[in-house]
């Protein structure tokens, strides 16, 4: 072995043993944590053991306490039997002693009560609870502020003689208590800020808001004689106000994260209609049940479903029960006019439904450009869960009231139809198809039955106008998207066509016959997919009306633009190419005239907006007919050069 391997080997051999050391005091540090923990845990449990046993140890000596009081009381008791002339100061003595015993049962037993409503999130056991403890209190010590007020004690006699084992327990207990009405608050607002058809029911809602009334310092204030003669009315207001804003800022959340990318990926598009769909439907259910149904049960009809039970399978014990469960929340809360809440929740419809259709249109606006197909669905769901059978059947089923009753308690259609058109209870009177093409139904005898028959309804009031207008913006893309190809193709053709003298007159029918078939066939495709989206089977009758106006509409505007668009070609005067125009024009025309097998469904008279409003005595004023149109594309020598 040389002299360098030598060194490398030593080398090598210091390295080793310079890791086995580290090794070595890693191993041993962690094993010295574990050791003083372990100590730790076992002094710990050392300290608890003497606890217990310090306990065990003087439980024979409690017990023989309790014997010896046992003991002394049946004594006592058999020396009154006795006696016949007792004297009225022990009998006094006895009956406060008595009171005592009851005071100390109650504070021990009411802080394990309210812990246990807690545990089970009931808010309003919890409150009552405290305001029966706090009660107890004020009524043996004016020392505690806050239990006096919450407890509602007004007078309170100067010549209470405690024991100071219960000025001790009372002392002890307020002081454990005494931060539990602001968590009981916290709890019960955060029940009035989730969707009440999804947690509690109106049961829960209601239990938040007897709990809050109860644990109002403000209200408490005001319930004195002082304060006015009707204080109820302002717990009322207050308790409306705190429910109504709880729900805006839920509805506000809600759309917030409604909010999409303004750019969506063909892949990513299904995900985002599907989280757009289920945050739609969680708003609707909001509208229906926290909005409109549980507030007319609670404050109107001051009754509401306890369990998701039948009334009709309920046996007559459970009927009692509920009952009981209704009066006791519904006792502690005030009464409420029935007028004030139906213009709170109108308002509350009127400021909303606008900034929630707005929403759902730009988000559709959304999906519907990167999948069509989706918008169909969305849609179904959508009339599904605000319009459909099984909806209102579950609206109906509470057994409390229907879903028309609490409606016409809560909701003014004068108020709420301020800027919303109820679409699908009668004609709406007016066409949302676009800025230019807008055909506005008279003020006369359709708007009499306007404000006879309508009634409010979700579908209308957010989607069915919402779904016409989005779905004539796609016609309108559409349709702008045909005329430019057809224009398109039509100069293409102009520019690669030969002199005129080369020309061949079959090959420039030819070429004519390709732009109109192309333009029947993709006229009837834009039909057919405006039908497959829009028109369904609840509203055929209302959305297929729509949508005949709209197409009669857009076919007028993109066959008028297609004339002009051919007059302005024919109007510049080129003279090695006049020919060649009116050659290839002449055809397309005359092409455009016969071939065109989609423009009498698209243009049908019964179609027209002017005659379905009733306007100009059954005329399509304003309107291009079919007659019309064909007679534009007839061909005359204007010019007497021989060409037609």
């Amino acid at each position: 072995m040389t002299i360098d391997e030598m060194r490398i080997l030593h080398r090598t051999a210091l390295a080793e043993a310079e890791s086995k050391r580290t090794e070595l005091r890693l191993v041993l540090a962690s094993r010295y944590r574990e050791l003083v923990g372990s100590s730790d845990e076992v002094i710990s449990m050392k300290e608890r053991a003497e606890e217990l046993n310090a306990l065990v140890v003087a439980l024979p000596e409690l017990v023989e306490r309790v014997v010896q009081s046992a003991d002394a009381s049946d004594a006592g008791g058999s020396t009154e039997t006795l006696t016949t002339d007792e004297s009225p100061s022990k009998v006094g003595k006895d009956e406060e002693e008595s009171s005592l015993v009851a005071v100390r049962s109650e504070l021990s037993r009411l802080p394990r009560e309210i812990h246990r409503c807690l545990d089970d999130k009931n808010v309003h056991g919890a409150a009552a609870a405290l305001i029966s403890l706090f009660e107890v209190i004020s009524s043996r010590s004016k020392s505690y502020p806050l239990a006096n007020l919450l407890s509602g004690s007004k007078q309170i006699p100067d010549n209470i003689a405690n024991s100071p084992l219960v000025e001790t327990q009372m002392r002890m207990v307020y002081l454990h208590v005494q931060t539990l009405p602001t968590r009981v608050e916290k709890l019960a607002r955060r029940v009035l800020l989730q969707s009440a058809a999804k947690h509690g029911g109106a049961r829960g809602t209601a239990a938040a808001l007897s709990a809050l009334d109860l644990l109002d310092v403000g209200s408490q204030k005001n319930a004195a004689p002082s304060s006015g003669p009707s204080p109820y009315a302002s717990r009322s207001t207050k308790l409306i106000d705190l429910y109504y804003e709880s729900k805006a800022q839920l509805l506000n959340k809600l759309l917030n994260r409604l909010t999409l990318p303004t750019s969506v990926s063909a892949a990513d598009a299904t995900s985002v209609a599907n989280a757009a769909e289920f945050i739609l439907s969680k708003i609707v259910l909001i509208l229906q049940y926290d909005v409109i149904l549980h507030p007319y049960q609670i404050f109107v009809q001051r009754n509401f479903p306890v369990t998701n039970a039948s009334e009709n399978d309920a046996t007559e014990e459970m009927k009692a029960i509920n009952n009981k469960i209704v009066n006791d929340i519904m006792s502690s809360m005030p009464r409420f006019d029935s007028d004030l809440l139906k213009s709170k929740a109108s308002r509350f419809l009127a400021a909303h439904l606008p900034l929630i259709r707005t929403k759902v249109k730009s988000v559709l606006m959304i999906i519907a450009g990167t999948t069509a197909s989706k918008l169909g669905q969305i849609r179904q769901s959508l009339y599904d869960k605000t319009d459909g059978i099984e909806c209102m059947n579950a609206l109906d089923s509470s057994g409390v009231c229907s879903w028309d009753e609490a409606v016409s308690g809560m909701v003014d259609i004068r108020v709420v139809s301020h800027g919303t058109s109820f679409a699908p209870a009668v004609d709406s009177g007016k066409l949302s198809i676009g800025d230019n093409q807008g055909v506005v139904a008279s003020n006369g005898h359709n708007g009499q039955q306007l404000g006879s028959s309508r009634r409010f309804s979700l579908w209308g009031a957010l989607f069915s106008n919402t779904f016409s207008s989005l779905v004539h913006s796609l016609l309108t893309t559409s349709f702008h998207s045909v005329h430019a190809r057809v224009v398109s193709t039509l100069r293409t053709s102009l520019a690669r066509a030969p002199p005129f003298e080369y020309m061949l007159p079959h090959e420039a029918h030819r070429n004519a016959l390709r732009i109109a078939t192309d333009l029947d066939a993709s006229l009837r495709k834009v039909s057919d997919d405006a039908h497959e989206l829009l028109v369904h089977a609840e509203e055929r009758e209302e959305s297929e009306r729509r949508l005949r106006q709209s197409l009669y509409v857009q076919t007028c505007e993109i066959m008028g633009r297609l004339l002009n668009e051919l007059r302005r070609m024919l109007l510049v005067k080129q003279k090695e190419e006049d020919a060649i125009k009116e050659l290839i024009v002449g055809r397309l025309c005359h092409l455009l005239k016969f071939r065109l097998a989609s423009l009498p469904n698209l243009l049908d008279p019964k179609s027209s907006p002017a005659v379905l409003a009733g306007l100009g005595g059954g005329k399509s004023t304003g309107m291009i007919s079919l007659m019309e149109l064909s007679s534009s594309f007839d061909l005359a020598d204007d010019d007497d050069d021989g060409l037609i």
